[in-house]
C-alpha cells in the first residue's frame, strides 16, 4: 500500500547555513491491513518521515509512493483526494485540536472540506458516529478541547482522523504524553478500529513495549537511516543491530531488575551524544556510540545485507 524508497528530508542550506538531514535514504513499505512500527531515539527522524508521507515538509530526494502513486508529485486537487485516505494521529491532542472550535467545530470542519455538498443534519449525524465510534457521548460535541482530559483529546484526534475513511493513518507517538493506563485503553481502541475498517497503521514511537504490542514488522531509525528491519517477534528475541541491542536493554524490567541488582546490571549504555544531523560521519553513522566498534566501523559503510529470512541489519557484524 505504501512504499518509500531512498527518501530524504532535509533542512537549511539557505544562506550558507548548513544542511540537515532529518531523514537519509530511507527506504520502507507498509501493506494492506499491516501495522508497522518506527522506533528510534527522539531527533532520529521519525516525525520527519511521517510529515513527508503526507506533504507536511518538502521531500528532497527519493520516492514517496501510495497505491502505486507517486504522492511527491501530486497536484494540489490531487492531494486533497490522497488526504481522504491517508490521515495523520498527532503526538500532542491539545495542540493538534483547534481551541476556538468546539469538537463537533473541528470534526464536522473535516466532513465539509472533503464533501462541500454534505448538508447539516449529515455533518451532525457523522460527528455523533465519530464520538461513539472512539468510546465518547454524542453531547461531548458542544465542549471544547480544553474541557476534556489526555486521554478523551487524543479519542478525538482520532475521531478526526478517521472522518474520511482512511486506509491508511500514521500515529506519530500517539500515547507518549499519556498516562500509562490510559495508553493501554487507547492503544486497545486503535486495534479494534483496525479490525472494524481494515486499516493500516505506520506507527511511530520510542516505547519499544507499545511497539511490541501493536506492531507485525519493525523499523529501527537512527541519524536518519533505518539500521534493522524485522518481524517484531524475531526483532525482541534477537536483534541483529548493536543499536537496537541498547533500545532493548534499556526498556525498564522490575524482574531483571531484582535478578540483576547484586551482580550488577546488562544495561548497554550508550556512550557520547547523538552527533548532529549536519554533520556526515565516515564509516557507519553508530560507530562513535557502538559497544561493538572496530576498525572496519570507522572507515566504511555498512551494507544493508539480509541477516534471516525477512530481516535486514545495516552492520559489518550483524
Amino acid at each position: 500500500m505504501l512504499k518509500i524508497k531512498d527518501l530524504t528530508v532535509q533542512f537549511g542550506g539557505e544562506g550558507g547555513k548548513p544542511v540537515l538531514r532529518a531523514v537519509d535514504g530511507v527506504t520502507l513499505e507498509v501493506g494492506e491491513g499491516q501495522s508497522v512500527g518506527l522506533v528510534g531515539e527522539s531527533g532520529c527522524g521519525k516525525s520527519s518521515l511521517a510529515n513527508a508521507v503526507v506533504r507536511l515538509v518538502p521531500v528532497a530526494g527519493g520516492q514517496v509512493s501510495f497505491d502505486g502513486n507517486d504522492v511527491t508529485r501530486l497536484s494540489r486537487k490531487e492531494l486533497k483526494s490522497f488526504r481522504t485516505r491517508v490521515q495523520m494521529i498527532f503526538q500532542d491532542p491539545l495542540g493538534s485540536l483547534n481551541p476556538r472550535l468546539s469538537v463537533g467545530g473541528c470534526l464536522s470542519e473535516v466532513c465539509r472540506v472533503h464533501n462541500p455538498g454534505i448538508g447539516k443534519a449529515a455533518v451532525d449525524q457523522r460527528v455523533a458516529e465519530l464520538l461513539d465510534m472512539v468510546g465518547l457521548e454524542s453531547l461531548y460535541a458542544n465542549r471544547y478541547p480544553h474541557e476534556f482530559s489526555g486521554g478523551q483529546r487524543q479519542r478525538i484526534g482520532i475521531a478526526r482522523a478517521l472522518a474520511v475513511s482512511p486506509t491508511l493513518v500514521i500515529a506519530d507517538e500517539p500515547v507518549s504524553a499519556l498516562d500509562v493506563s490510559v495508553q493501554v485503553q487507547i492503544l486497545n481502541l486503535m486495534k479494534d478500529l483496525q479490525k472494524k475498517m481494515n486499516l493500516s497503521y505506520l506507527f511511530i514511537a520510542h516505547d519499544l513495549a507499545v511497539v511490541r504490542y501493536m506492531c507485525e514488522r519493525i523499523y529501527v531509525m537512527y541519524l536518519g537511516k533505518v539500521v534493522e528491519e524485522s518481524p517484531a517477534a524475531e526483532l525482541f528475541v534477537k536483534p541483529a543491530h548493536p543499536y537496537t541491542e541498547a533500545l532493548l536493554s534499556a526498556v525498564p524490567d522490575v524482574e531483571k531488575g531484582l535478578k540483576n541488582r547484586e551482580v550488577g546490571s546488562d544495561r548497554i549504555v550508550l556512550g557520547g551524544d547523538v552527533p548532529s544531523a549536519t554533520e556526515r560521519i565516515p564509516g557507519c553513522p553508530f560507530h562513535p556510540r557502538c559497544h561493538k566498534v572496530q576498525e572496519i566501523c570507522r572507515e566504511k559503510v555498512p551494507p544493508r545485507k539480509e541477516v534471516s529470512e525477512g530481516r535486514f541489519s545495516v552492520c559489518h557484524f550483524s
